[in-house]
Parts: structure tokens; sequence; C-alpha cells
């Protein structure tokens, strides 16, 4: 599982008495896991500890590990320790995507046919899907393609129409809705556009606080 989880940099510690301490992950120089806090936690090093990996290509994944080898940086910021994993408990959101809002306008071309070209607006994106308005017509089925430029780079994505939907913009003038899938996703923007969705959805958590 270690070996699995080598895209991961993010994770949360959860202590016992229901505290969540967000870490750092890193990949050790002979190999296995490193988990760095910014504080201490309050826990008895080698005895079970859940962990929420948030990882990028397989999603969260929460596992009980062991902590060992404790290492505290110079300048006492950073407590780093061996992560063991015993025992993988839960992996979410590889297939049913988190879906994070937007309000961003690309250029969308229609695959095939007449390759006509419109502007449409993003609604909604996941790591496996989008949500797109846009006035030009489209079948179940189409594809569409479109840069996208909101996860730290320019990212060349090809949705597939899985429903249409009428609807109007804000004059009351006929629109199309698309629910479509990412097809042919290389494997690093899969993991650009996850990382995306995870920031967002935890920085709009923030604000719903």
């Amino acid at each position: 599982m270690s070996n699995a989880l080598y895209h991961c940099k993010k994770a949360e510690l959860h202590l016992p008495d229901g505290k969540a301490i967000p870490a750092k992950v890193s990949i050790g120089p002979i190999g296995g896991l490193i988990v760095a806090a910014a504080e201490k936690p309050a826990y008895q090093l080698g005895t079970p500890i859940e962990i929420s990996f948030f990882d990028p290509i397989m999603g969260v994944v929460t596992c009980m590990c062991s902590l060992t080898a404790p290492l505290v940086d110079e300048d006492r910021t950073e407590y780093s320790y061996r992560c063991e994993i015993l025992q993988q408990l839960s992996q979410d959101q590889r297939r049913e995507d988190i879906k994070v809002p937007l309000a961003a306008t690309v250029t969308i071309k229609l695959e095939g046919g007449t390759g006509a070209e419109a502007q449409a607006t993003l609604r909604n994106i996941s790591a496996g899907g989008v949500y797109l308005i846009t006035s030009l017509g489209a079948a179940v089925g189409s594809r569409l393609s479109f840069m996208f430029h909101g996860a730290g780079g320019s990212l060349p994505l090809t949705a597939q129409v899985l429903r249409v939907e009428q609807v109007t913009d804000r004059l009351g003038r006929p629109l199309f809705g698309y629910g479509c899938q990412f097809v042919h996703l290389a494997s690093r923007y899969e993991a650009q556009l996850r990382s995306y969705v995870f920031s967002e959805e935890r920085r709009l958590h923030k604000i719903e606080k």
C-alpha cells in the first residue's frame, strides 16, 4: 500500500480524542512513507492510529497505521515519523468524484463532423467529469475538447456527453447543459485535476465553517 501512495503529499492524523492534525507525506530515502506534522501529536508511538491520505490518483485512502522513529527538525516546527500501514479501512472518491462549483469560461470544440466551436461555462468539475453550459448543440456520446487553466497549468481535456439538458441564460435564451465524463485523460492530468478538486473542496469547506 505504501508504494501505491507514492504520489500522496497530504494526510490527516485522527487522534483518539477526536482531533485531526494535518500532515505532509513523503517517501523516505530507503522507501516507506514519512509523515510530518506541524505539531507533536498526543499519541503513544507504535500504537495504531487512523490516518486519511489525500492521494491525487487514489482519492481519500483511510488506513490504520503505526508511527515510529520520531525526528524533530532543528527549528522544532515539524515532527516526522516513519509510517507503517497496518490496514486499509476505506477508499473514497476514486470513481464517484467530489465535484466543486466553478464559474470558468472556456472555448469548446466538437470533435469530428464540422468541428464547430463555441464558448461554454463550466458549472462544476471533478477529476472524472464536468458540467458545462453552451449554445453549441451536441448529442449524447459526442466529445467536446477544451483547455482548462485552473489546476496549476493548462490541461487539455476531452469530455464525452452523458446527458443533455435544456437550460436558459439570464435573459431566457435557450442553451444546452451537458453532463460529461472525461475520456483519454492522462494520469498526470488526472492527478493535477484531483489535487485541484481536493484543494478547492477543502477551501470551500473552511469558508462554510
